[in-house]
Parts: C-alpha cells; structure tokens; sequence
C-alpha cells in the first residue's frame, strides 16, 4: 500500500515537473540563468512562509538534522541555474537526455550508498530499459562549444537526484512545507549573488507573456517538489526515479500539443520503454507474491 501511495505521488510529480519546458520556453529572451531562479524563490517565500506559520509547519530542527537540511536544500536551490543555462544552449533531446539520464543513474548510486538499498536484476534491467527509451525519444548531439552547456546539465541532473533522494532523511520528522522553505532560501540568496557578480539585469515588471510563465512555473516547482518529497517517503529511490521518467513522457505529450511538435514513432517506442521500466519492478513483484506457496 505504501508503494502505491508513493508511485502515485510521484507521477503526479512527474506532471507537475513536465510544465517546466513550456514556462522555460516562454520565458526565454527575458529572464537570466540566474535572476529567474531567485524571482522564483521569492514567490515560493511568499507562499511558503505564511502557510507554514498557519498550518504549524514549522518545527524546530535538531542538531543532526542540519546537515543533512544544508545538503538537500543546496542540490534543490542551486540546480536551477545550470538546468535553465543547459536548455538555452543545447538541442533541447540533447539537454533532456543529459538531464535524466544523471538523475536517473544518480537516485540509483545514492540510494545504494545512502540508505544500503538492494538493487536486483529487476532494477538493474528497469534501468536500461530507462536509458534506452531516453536514447529512442532524444538524439544524443554535442559539438566542443556545447561542452559546457552538457556538463551544466548533467550536474543539474545530479543534484536533483540528490534532491529528491535526500529527502527521505528529512521527510519522516519534518514536513513538506518546512523543506522547500530551506530550499527556497537558499535558492533565494546563492541565485542573487551569482546574479549581481555576472551583472544581470533585473527584467522589467510587466503582464507579459515571460512574467506569467514564470509565476506558473514557481507553482509548478513547488507542487512538484511538494508531491516527489511524500512520493519519495514511500517508495525506494531507484523506484522512485524510474517512476520520475514518466515526466519525459508528458513533456513530450505537451510538446506535441502546444508546440505542435511532431508525434514520432521513435517516441512511441521510447514512451513504451520507459512505462515498462516503471512498472518492472511492480510487476515483478506482484507475480513472485501470486506464484509464492
């Protein structure tokens, strides 16, 4: 039961993080690498404070808690901006294949470090399966002045492995509210100092199309961070980060229909790749329980 309370949650994660390539695209031209994640921080301050005042969401944190608030608040607040730089610079297949790729990889390595998980054949053949259909869906493409941009990337991917896995330390004792709180703050005060030492100009407040994408955006972000913390709770991180791949699937489903993207064969067969990793080790685990004596 828990197991499909988490899988729940995090699909529904997995929607929520899909929208960030439509408000990323609409908000290009406007919004700096740096400058959109701190507007962003202050609009979830502005939500996340007084909320966690009226619910009593706040608690206070013990001593050995902090680090682990300092670690999963720093790979959340900081992954905004090399993942917002690596999609401006790279073939957007490329970007999402670096991305996923790492987090992917990453909730395994971590889940196998950090909390002594058991990785079976099954989750091992979930995984190619996952690599493989991001593969199928996304051509891999990189020249030497994109080098950068897909390191960028891919440590954005790893941070937000470390995000979401990370969460679990904190999750059992401490409530969804108060974690994104951490998060925002930093998110807050390390994305403004690196945008003030490159210079960046503050965009013009207005109605416009940007400014909407990025409201849209940070209620995105902290539903989708809201749902993949409880998600998280429930099921083990190398479940948990396969399940995360349906957010590819949906992306692809709201290119097709807001960007009139063409509907491929390569993505059908990659989208099938990746929901048969999802659900693998669910399978699996239902016919050893229907065929055990």
């Amino acid at each position: 039961m828990e197991n499909k309370k988490g899988t729940v949650f995090i699909a529904l994660s997995a929607l929520f993080y899909a929208t960030y390539g439509i408000w990323s695209r609409l908000m290009a031209g406007t919004f700096g690498e740096f400058n959109q994640a701190y507007i962003r921080a202050i609009l979830l301050l502005a939500i996340l404070i007084p909320f966690g005042i009226l619910t009593k969401g706040f608690r206070k944190v013990k001593r050995e808690d902090i680090g682990w608030f300092v670690v999963i608040a720093c790979m959340g607040g900081f992954n905004q901006a090399p993942f917002y730089y690596g999609f401006q610079y790279l073939p957007v297949g490329t970007a999402t294949l670096l991305f996923y790729c790492m987090l992917t990889i990453g909730a395994y390595i971590i889940g196998k470090v950090f909390f002594k998980e058991n990785l079976t054949k099954t989750k091992y053949i979930a995984l190619v399966l996952a690599v493989a259909g991001l593969f199928v869906i996304y051509k891999f493409s990189l020249t030497p002045a994109q080098i950068i941009p897909a390191l960028a990337t891919s440590v954005a991917g790893l941070m937000g492995a470390c995000f979401v896995v990370m969460s679990k330390k904190l999750s059992g004792n401490y409530s969804e509210t108060q974690i994104l709180t951490a998060l925002a703050i930093v998110m807050f005060l390390g994305n403004l100092v690196l945008s003030i030492g490159y210079h960046e100009v503050f965009p013009i407040v207005q109605i416009s199309t940007a400014w909407i994408a990025e409201v849209f955006y940070s209620l995105a972000l902290l539903t989708a961070n809201a749902f993949v913390i409880e998600g998280f709770k429930h099921v083990e991180p190398s479940v948990g980060g396969v399940i995360g791949l349906l957010e590819v699937i949906l992306a692809a489903v709201f290119g097709v229909v807001f960007f009139r993207e063409l509907l491929t064969v390569q993505l059908l067969v990659g989208s099938g790749l990746l929901l048969v990793s999802a659900g693998l080790t669910d399978a699996v685990n239902i016919v050893k329980k229907r065929i055990a004596p």
